[in-house]
């Protein structure tokens, strides 16, 4: 997949920015090097960045200032709403501005991500504690299904610690309540609580719940025999009470018939029921008896008045027939409760029959008798034995219900002891499988800390290389979950780095932990910003450095580097730190509150020579000087890699007059550099020297006459001269240095040198001898 590309960057009214600023970057190049004095603007080209990536400015943090940082964002003087920051791309522009205190950049989807470390941050990784150190690398550490399986592991482990004790407690007051049955039961020999409990439940003997319901039953027949017997009893006297009542209704209707006559009780009924017709048929014409027309009229009333006069009689009879009902109904409830008596009896004797009766127990003497009449007497003469039946049945429900007790308190015991010894057969399994989670992501971890590891010292290698700071690690530390250790090998011991380092070498560690950590948080992806990272680095070790730089930068979508280390610049345009890879030099002016932020140029020093060969006008001493500078640092090259014989002196700088004549002999006929393409799509162009440095030694004195001092003898040499010596170098130079990766220093092959782009191949690998 092509990787998007950084086409420019306008700042306005942004920090450092009054007017706007805008930085092309060139899209063939991946490295960005922007080198400027202090103050000239660099970090809000970092800061403009940061802002549209993730809508702060981190050189803001930790200034002592508070909060409301982002009313600082606008360059001072200018509003919120003036700051604009515009990024195009290879696949569309974005734009970023501050609405209230938030950036809000729109669209979204087109802002790169960026890894941004600037020169105060760099030791904070080192130095950090260890807790902080993790929170830094666990982006890095994707650990969150092991974290997942571990809380619930070890919430399992607490949840099963919690239900074991539980479990011991409540087996424990079930043992209590089985140790007071014991102590209850005399603590029979032999025997423990438990033990002797299960003896007892396992006693058929010991259950008496039929037996208590039986006799239960047999008490409850016996007392519904004594109910009905009873109920009979009362029934009969109830009978008789009703016919000594029925004597007297009719005696006393006899008497009240004799007073009327012996035909009384006849008449009465005669004219009850004439006067009952009479009533029903008022219009009648004739009596209903002899059909006699005579006396008709009036006839209901005289029977009224009959019936009036003979009062008594009728109450008398009235009062005679309501005890005879009585007496009837009475009979009837008789013969009703002597049956219900007798099929007590004989449930009763059923019962009996079929009882078991244990010894000790009181039985009836006799059977219960079938006659009803017989009952009454029956249960007068067994009646004793109710008490005792009683008090058998209630001994043996209190032994039910001490069973009962006693196998519930057994049972809970069991589920209890069965209880605490599933959870402790299953608690060290859980926690078997909570260490082996715990392992595995301590492993995994470790894995991944090693990995970034082994890469800080990998890059860490390539600035002190031998010098005994052979490994770097990143420990976990065992007895804390979320805390890394960060240990170096010094003097062959394990130490912390910050103990023994130089504060130049714990910067160049915390710059190489940032790098390894960069490298695997989607570099393809992300624009890497290095924001004056070689502020503290001594002087042996910033060509490392910045090689290192060089290197790893190539794995990221784009590398933006600022720097005010001066010998950086002036070796970038001699071509002495060109990276591997092609980049793009800028330099930035030195800041002004007219102009802000201003971009220059920083020509090479061959490409200000080609510009004052093209001048029309040339200066021939300009000319000649630039030349012979540019010569010396070619033949210092060539004589430093072949250890040509050149007088030693303090300081190591030579003149053009020592070190020419030493590139000669065998040395002098085997150079020979090879041009190679980059793309592949041309063939090597091979240089021979010797003719070219045969040519400058034959007037090199040009370089000494016309560019060097003031010599009158320069009035008598033609300009050309100068030239044809300025054009002579420049064919050297171009034949020795790619203007994209440099001069061929570097021993890859085992045959030739060659520059980190393989454009340049300089034969032989060793003097020849």
């Amino acid at each position: 997949m092509t990787k998007v590309r950084l086409k420019s960057l306008t700042i306005s009214a942004f920090r450092g920015s009054p007017d706007p600023f805008t930085l092309t970057f060139e899209t063939d190049r991946q490295l960005t090097i922007i080198y400027g004095e202090n103050g000239s603007g660099k970090t809000t080209i970092c800061d403009a960045l940061e802002f549209l990536a993730k809508g702060k400015v981190g050189s803001l943090d930790d200034r002592g200032m508070g909060g409301g940082l982002e009313k600082f964002y606008p360059f001072a003087g200018k509003s919120a709403a003036d700051l604009a920051i515009r990024l195009e791309t290879s696949s569309g522009a974005c734009e970023g501005r501050l609405n209230g205190k938030n950036a809000v950049v729109t669209p979204p989807d087109v802002v790169p991500r960026i890894s941004i470390l600037r020169q105060r941050d760099i030791a904070r990784l080192v130095e950090a504690k260890p807790a902080e150190r993790y929170e830094a690398i666990r982006r890095f550490i994707d650990i969150s299904e092991f974290e997942q399986s571990e809380k619930v592991l070890s919430d399992l482990v607490k949840s099963l610690k919690a239900e074991e004790n539980g479990a011991q407690t409540a087996e424990n007051q079930s043992l209590d309540s089985l140790q007071g049955f014991f102590e209850a039961a005399g603590k029979p020999a032999g025997l423990n609580p438990v033990s002797w409990a299960k003896a007892r439940l396992a006693d058929a003997s010991a259950d008496k719940s039929a037996e208590a319901a039986a006799l239960g039953q047999l008490r409850a027949a016996y007392a519904r025999l004594e109910s009905m017997s009873e109920q009979v009893r009362n029934q009969q006297q109830a009978v008789d009470d009703v016919e000594r009542e029925l004597a007297g209704a009719v005696k006393a209707f006899e008497d009240a018939a004799a007073l009327v006559g012996s035909e009384a009780q006849d008449i009465l009924d005669l004219m009850e029921a004439g006067g009952r017709y009479v009533h029903a048929h008022p219009d009648l014409t004739e009596c209903p008896l002899c059909s006699s027309a005579e006396k008709v009229q009036g006839l209901a009333e005289r029977i009224t008045e009959q019936l009036q006069r003979s009062a008594a009689l009728r109450s008398a009879r009235s009062n005679r027939q309501h005890f005879e009902a009585a007496r009837e109904k009475a009979q009837h409830a008789l013969q009703q409760q002597e049956v219900a008596a007798a099929d007590a009896a004989a449930a009763l004797r059923q019962m009996a029959a079929g009882f078991k009766w244990p010894d000790g127990l009181a039985a009836p003497d006799s059977t219960v008798p079938a006659a009803v009449a017989d009952l009454a007497s029956w249960l007068k003469h067994t009646s004793h034995l109710v008490a005792s039946w009683q008090a058998t049945e209630d001994a043996w429900r209190e032994e039910v219900k001490f069973v009962k007790a006693l196998r519930s308190a057994v049972e809970q015991y069991e589920s209890n002891l069965h209880r605490r010894m599933t959870l402790q057969e299953l608690r060290p399994r859980a926690e078997k499988a909570l260490d082996v989670c715990m392992q595995q992501r301590r492993s995994f971890t470790d894995g991944i800390l090693t990995d970034i590891a082994t890469r800080v010292g990998e890059i860490y290698e390539k600035v002190h290389p031998g010098e005994g700071l052979e490994k770097i690690a990143l420990p976990l530390d065992p007895n804390k979950r979320a805390s890394i250790e960060l240990e170096a090998k010094f003097s062959g011991l394990d130490v912390p780095p910050q103990a023994y380092f130089s504060q130049s070498h714990l910067d160049t560690l915390g710059l190489c932990v940032f790098l390894a950590l960069a490298t695997r948080d989607k570099p393809g992806e992300t624009v890497l910003i290095l924001d004056d990272v070689l502020g503290s680095v001594d002087e042996p070790h910033v060509e490392r450095v910045v090689s290192m730089i060089y290197e790893v930068s190539a794995t990221f979508r784009h590398t933006i580097v600022t720097t005010h280390y001066r010998p950086w610049r002036e070796k970038f345009r001699w071509g002495f730190l060109k990276p591997d890879q092609v980049c793009q030099f800028v330099e930035l002016r030195q800041w002004n509150l007219g102009a802000g932020m201003t971009l220059t140029g920083s020509t090479p020093e061959i490409a200000r020579l080609r510009t004052l060969l093209t001048d029309p006008n040339p200066d021939i001493q300009a000319i000649s000087g630039k030349a012979g500078v540019i010569l010396e640092a070619l033949l210092d090259f060539l004589t430093l890699k072949y250890a040509c014989a050149v007088p030693r002196r303090a300081g190591g700088s030579y003149t053009l007059g020592e070190l020419l004549p030493t590139v000669n002999g065998k040395l002098l006929a085997a150079l020979k550099v090879e041009a190679l393409d980059p793309t592949g799509s041309a063939p090597a162009a091979a240089t021979e020297l010797k003719p070219i440095i045969d040519q400058i030694s034959s007037i090199a004195q040009t370089r000494n006459v016309m560019g060097a001092h003031f010599n009158t003898l320069s009035f008598e040499l033609y300009p050309q001269d100068g030239i044809n010596f300025a054009k002579l170098v420049e064919q050297l130079a171009d034949a020795l240095i790619c203007p994209d990766h440099g001069w061929p220093s570097k021993d890859k092959s085992g045959s030739y040198w060659n520059n980190g782009g393989d454009t340049r191949r300089l034969h032989p690998l060793k003097k020849p001898t």
